[in-house]
């Protein structure tokens, strides 16, 4: 069994109990940043897992597509839009190969990524790819965990490479205009974030492209 055959089988393990591993309710620093897209606005969710935000996005007015490596969080997905009677557009891919599908290709008005944790390299390719598919100041909003997190304990990937720094995101994103926090503060999202955490917030805007001719 490959590695990425491996996560896969793991996420479904993980997604497999009947109660959604990380809550129903939407992230928090979500619900505060969504002011920031534009009504009704076309937006991506990297790694939504089962659901919770892209549905609650949905609920707020906006075109949402999903994506995540696991079949059984995305049955999840799709099941909750059908409880709240939204529309999500909700796939399964491994995001090196998704992006070259055309539901990946937008526009987007908003990229939302919340906890996804990615190897570096990938987390480079899915960002490279999907800056340009921003519509003009289209927005990202982002909240990882940062290596700090290590030390607290309470969710999050035990792999340090797959942790973010303001640097990294820096580097990743060259396209955008950055606000970038680090901060710690209390998370209770389902039985995996539980308690105080580390993390890093962003909010982005993709640059003014300058004048042609």
């Amino acid at each position: 069994m490959s590695g990425l055959e491996q996560l896969r089988e793991m996420w479904n393990a993980r997604y497999s109990n009947p109660n959604n591993l990380f809550g129903y309710r939407p992230n928090d620093f979500l619900v505060q940043a969504e002011v920031m897209l534009r009504r009704g606005s076309r937006v991506l969710v990297i790694g939504d897992g089962e659901g919770r935000n892209g549905v609650w996005l949905a609920q707020q007015g906006h075109q949402v597509t999903t994506v995540d490596l696991s079949e059984v969080g995305v049955g999840k997905a799709r099941a909750l839009a059908r409880e709240r009677k939204v529309e999500l557009d909700a796939h399964v891919g491994e995001l090196g190969e998704w992006l070259d599908q055309p539901a990946a290709q937008g526009p987007w008005g908003g990229i939302v990524w919340i906890f996804c944790h990615l190897p570096p390299s990938l987390r480079r390719q899915v960002a490279e790819a999907l800056t340009p598919r921003l519509v003009p100041q289209g927005k990202l909003i982002m909240e990882a965990y940062t290596p700090a997190q290590l030390m607290l304990g309470t969710g999050g990937p035990s792999d340090e490479s797959l942790l973010l720094t303001r640097p990294m995101v820096e580097a990743d994103w060259p396209g955008l205009d950055l606000d970038v926090r680090i901060l710690e503060r209390r998370i209770f999202e389902g039985r995996a974030h539980q308690g105080l955490s580390s993390v890093l917030q962003v909010l982005g805007q993709r640059k003014k492209q300058p004048a042609r001719g």
